[in-house]
């Protein structure tokens, strides 16, 4: 029989779930390095024809954009259909492994980021990445239709026909994919069902827990490594980058809406010096975005080696086992945030995509100046070693965090609100007096 101080919060990983989680992490790497790479298109373009006309001439610039943005759109098309379906196969597996996981330790409660992802039955997921595909389908489908109805050259086209037949059947497949997610969600409903009733009540449990061994542990002060800098000044460091860069980009906005309205207006000429104000004022916008970027390079790789070295110095600390007490807020960031390796895994991931944009487009528009194979070589190699990377801190994560657990009893180690999060919070409870 369990006693309700048997509930204890248990750090999980399978090689499956690691396996996908990897997979996922890469993706969301990827579509992140997908906006990032557009954003650098549309400054470098607009920029180019503006403010640096003869050099954007010069090296023949506009091909090569054009050519990313197809290049862009292709890769989107391939990750929306994909990614979701890999989330499918990550919440499945996650399920899995809580499922064994109280078969071994009826007792032990996964961490919050486990229990949410299985929030929601991994076929409703799959559901809905159907539904989304086949909408898509249809609207394509539907527009191909309508070309064939109402123009005589393409009711003639068998290429066209063609088309209208693989939209009919990549719809029938969308279809197929609705009905598998409303099956696997109907037969794993009660699971799901199960298992959050069980977390609702042991959460508290193992919460009490762990506040009472923290009670009767000895006071102890953390690491130099791991309270400075401390979050309220890294907060404020992302917030006056993020100012920075919104401020830009409105800039840069204001320039093109000067220049042009709209998308079907004609350029707007100013009489001087309103002429050479837009023009600096282009130039001036997308040189402080490139600035803001390479700011904030520097800012994520420096948060990335930080949180490297605080994860170690951590891990040596409790490696004795020694039962401790600290303030759970301190070491919440390293118990339920991504790890190093993992943020350094989206970051291989969002500069390989805009390698292999950049690299495929040149190669499309027959850019010279580019040398596409290493370009193109080390963007895949940033991608896999992305992968690798999580594969390798998955077991390392657990055993750590599990160490963690076990000398500091943190509970759910909730982070330290930032001032952004209070005043968000403030407002939403006036709102809603």
């Amino acid at each position: 029989m369990m006693r309700e101080s048997d509930a204890v919060f248990v750090e999980v990983r399978s090689p499956g779930w690691a396996f996908w989680r990897a997979l996922l992490d890469t993706g969301v790497g990827l579509i992140v390095g997908l906006l990032y790479a557009f954003l650098a298109l549309l400054v470098c373009g607009i920029v180019g024809e503006e403010a640096l006309t003869t050099l954007y001439s010069q090296i023949d610039l506009d091909p090569l954009l054009r050519a990313c943005m197809g290049v862009i759109l292709l890769i989107a098309a391939v990750l929306a259909v994909t990614v979701p379906f890999v989330l499918v196969a990550e919440r499945a597996a996650a399920l899995r492994l809580v499922d064994r996981l109280g078969e071994e330790n009826p007792s032990a409660v996964p961490p919050q980021r486990i229990r949410a992802e299985l929030a929601t039955s991994p076929g409703q997921y799959l559901r809905r990445t159907g539904l989304a595909v086949f909408w898509s389908i249809v609207g394509i489908g539907g527009l191909f239709a309508l070309m064939v109805v109402f123009t005589d050259e393409f009711r003639e086209d068998p290429v066209m026909w063609g088309a209208l037949g693989v939209v009919a059947v990549l719809a029938l497949a969308a279809s197929l994919v609705v009905g598998a997610g409303g099956r696997l969600m109907r037969r794993d409903a009660p699971r799901v069902a199960a298992l959050q009733a069980r977390w609702k009540a042991q959460v508290p449990r193992a919460e009490d827990a762990d506040r009472r061994r923290r009670e009767a542990a000895p006071r102890a002060v953390l690491p130099r490594w791991l309270v400075v800098p401390s979050a309220r000044v890294i907060a404020r460091i992302a917030a006056v980058l993020t100012v920075a860069t919104l401020v830009s980009l409105g800039a840069f906005m204001l320039s093109v809406y000067m220049r042009q309205q709209c998308r079907t207006c004609d350029p707007v000429y100013w009489d001087e010096p309103i002429e050479n104000g837009i023009d600096v004022l282009s130039l001036g916008s997308g040189a402080a975005i490139a600035l803001c970027a390479a700011l904030g390079i520097v800012a994520w790789t420096g948060g990335v080696v930080l949180q490297a070295a605080r994860e170690v110095a951590l891990t040596r600390w409790v490696a004795t086992g020694e039962v401790r007490a600290v303030a759970p807020e301190f070491i919440a960031p390293l118990l339920s945030g991504n790890r190093a390796l993992v943020r350094l895994q989206l970051g291989l991931s969002t500069l390989g995509a805009g390698g292999v944009i950049f690299a495929t487009g040149a190669a499309w528009a027959e850019w010279t100046v580019l040398d596409v194979g290493p370009v193109l070589g080390t963007a895949l190699v940033l991608i896999l070693g992305g992968i690798v990377l999580g594969l390798i801190d998955s077991p390392r994560a657990r055993r750590e965090r599990q160490a963690v657990r076990d000398a500091l009893h943190p509970g759910e180690a909730v982070p330290r609100p930032t001032p952004l999060k209070t005043a968000r919070a403030a407002a939403a409870s006036g709102s809603d007096d």
